[in-house]
């Protein structure tokens, strides 16, 4: 994993030397700058080494004949038999470095005038990459399929273009300017969906875009995402089938010059991972990899206890990591992360995300996730409320449904209120609904375009998430969080064959026998009995408290407070005093979210009109 920054702006060498240090944070073990002898482009790493560990491998790597220069964030999957297949083939490599590996192949896929989109899509892992080809002076700028890594680009006068994998580091180069035209879709989904950053001219690279620049003329093309290269007509994958993909996949993830860790909780995802990763480091003979948790001081969110009888069963190693409880405390990290992901973020799980990363930092240097697994299999329950609807609801007149939601009213179960609320119209509503995040009228929130719903709500459902929430949510946090003090996060359950194998399986058949079916069959065997029918509590800080706490704490009094959080919302009085308290009654989330998500705005308005423009991160 590394820090990329580069700009085609002429001999802009110190410049991206600026932008270089604004990302050491997420590379610590060495840096450079590589510019064109004809000051074409400039092209800067901050390493974090995770293989190949030599100061050989470090970045920017140039190509023996010195033709092609590369940058490279991320990691790619099974690395070194690839390095024996490319030598088999004719290719010589350097280093053991997997940068190198896809310096190889790209530079020989242009030599042969092959299609680079169909080299990347060969390549698993998670990947962000720069390769610069000297002779044709043209820059090609890659993201991996999942949207596992990030790649934002600046565009510059003249057709000249800026790219870097944070946008603090633009900073260095141009003034940025705010962006609050994304504030319906922020709102509704507590992140910006990409390509929008929140800052005008910059843009982030949707996953599987392959970008060349060429003389300010720009190109897009797509990496097949390996959910679409799903074989749908074969024979139906079983769990032994997903079982062995998810073993190769974690294997992969493990092989690192360094040490690694685990997630862990309650629940299924991280547990599977970790039990595997454990069976996987006895038969090779390794140490059994740490395992984290975040413990927290309400027994309705803490899952420390579900860890540690996982651990003794693994007999891993639990290390349990405080949550931070006070106001003050809470907002340093909520402007840290803030400043991170240069734009507005209100999934509040990213602050337990920060703490979580610098604890786990603190002992190894890569860390495996169980990051997409509800996604991919099932896990969330407006899932099997979609197949509830087409089976049965969408049935009952609509003037029933409508009453149903309307004597069903907020404050309620959550899970009844919502599903009668969003099955109480057509398809197309019920799929608005479930995926708003903003339940206050007044805002306007509105997600982004949603999929053909020609086919089945529930894999609509799950498609949406896998393309949109994924990588705008869980895998902007995981990449801001653990870079942001110089540790690695792995997700095997997003590895290529995962992934396709859980794309060709029906959402009827992972909801079968309730949520995950297919990956529940698989694991079950290698976790203590039990934990599979574990509640499900997720990675959630108590929202309703730290909205309360945070806001006391930045504004005092509950006047302030709602002049504060409300003050871009049209919006009388009497509906803002409603809307709060039963934002911090602590028995409604889906408010507490939508207030959050207006508060965390108005921060980042603030911090945006001081220092934020500027500001690395501080970790």
């Amino acid at each position: 994993m590394c820090g990329i920054a580069g700009s085609t702006q002429p001999d802009d060498h110190r410049a991206v030397e600026a932008m270089r240090q604004r990302l050491a944070h997420r590379g610590p073990d060495g840096s450079g700058v590589w510019s064109d002898p004809t000051g074409k482009i400039a092209l800067g790493c901050a390493r974090l080494a995770t293989t190949d560990l030599t100061g050989q491998a470090n970045q920017p790597l140039v190509s023996t004949e010195g033709r092609f220069v590369l940058v490279f964030n991320g990691y790619i999957a099974g690395h070194r038999c690839k390095i024996q297949a490319a030598t088999r083939d004719g290719l010589t490599f350097q280093t053991r470095n997997d940068a190198e590996l896809v310096l190889q192949l790209m530079s020989n896929a242009i030599r042969q005038g092959s299609d680079l989109a169909q080299v990347l899509q060969t390549l698993s892992g998670q990947y962000a990459i720069a390769l610069w080809d000297v002779e044709q002076s043209c820059l090609w700028l890659a993201r991996d399929p999942l949207g596992i890594k990030p790649l934002y680009v600046l565009s510059r006068p003249d057709g000249h273009i800026a790219f870097a994998s944070e946008i603090s580091a633009f900073s260095a180069i141009a003034p940025l300017v705010r962006d609050e035209g994304i504030k319906p879709t922020y709102l509704a989904h507590l992140f910006v969906p990409a390509p929008n950053t929140g800052k005008e001219a910059i843009k982030l690279l949707s996953p599987g875009t392959l970008m060349r620049w060429q003389a300010g003329e720009v190109s897009t093309g797509l990496i097949a995402h390996p959910a679409y290269r799903a074989d749908k007509a074969s024979q139906m994958p079983t769990a032994g089938d997903l079982l062995s993909a998810v073993r190769q996949s974690v294997a992969d993830a493990m092989d690192a010059d360094c040490s690694v860790g685990c997630l862990v909780s309650g629940g299924l995802d991280s547990a599977g991972v970790a039990a595997l990763a454990c069976d996987i480091a006895r038969e090779r003979g390794q140490n059994i990899p740490k395992a984290f948790v975040m413990g927290l001081d309400d027994p309705a969110l803490d899952e420390t206890e579900a860890a540690q009888k996982l651990c003794r069963h693994l007999r891993q190693e639990l290390h349990v990591v405080a949550a931070p409880t006070q106001p003050e405390d809470i907002y340093q990290e909520l402007v840290a992360v803030l400043r991170s992901v240069g734009g507005p973020f209100a999934n509040p799980s990213i602050v337990l995300m920060r703490c979580l990363a610098k604890a786990v930092s603190g002992n190894v240097k890569v860390c495996l996730s169980g990051d997409g697994g509800d996604e991919l299999f099932g896990g969330y329950p407006r899932y099997r409320a979609a197949q509830l609807y087409e089976t049965y609801w969408r049935h009952a007149p609509r003037p029933w449904r409508r009453m149903a939601a309307k004597l069903y009213g907020a404050g309620k179960r959550r899970e009844i209120h919502r599903f009668l609320a969003g099955g109480s119209g057509a398809r197309s509503h019920a799929f608005a609904v479930w995926n708003n995040r903003c339940v206050i009228p007044e805002c306007n929130a509105r997600i982004v375009p949603h999929p053909d719903l020609g086919g089945s709500l529930t894999d609509a459902m799950m498609h949406f998430d896998r393309d949109v929430t994924i990588p705008g949510n869980q895998l902007l946090m995981s990449d801001r969080c653990g870079m942001a003090h110089g540790l690695e996060y792995r997700l095997p359950l997003l590895g290529h064959d995962v992934v396709r194998i859980a794309a060709s399986v029906p959402a009827k058949q992972h909801l079968k026998h309730g949520p995950k079916s297919l990956w529940r069959q698989a694991i079950t065997p290698y976790l203590p009995a039990g934990h599979v029918q574990h509640h499900k509590i997720g990675f959630n800080p108590p929202v309703a408290r730290w909205l309360l706490g945070v806001a006391r704490y930045l504004w005092g009094d509950e006047n302030r407070i709602l002049e504060a959080i409300f003050a871009d919302v049209e919006i009388s009085q009497g509906r803002k005093t409603a809307y709060w308290k039963r934002a911090v009654s602590a028995k409604d989330l889906d408010m507490a979210l939508s207030i959050w998500a207006l508060m965390v705005w108005q921060i980042w308005l603030e911090l945006d009109g001081s220092d934020m423009g500027g500001a690395a991160d501080t970790a």
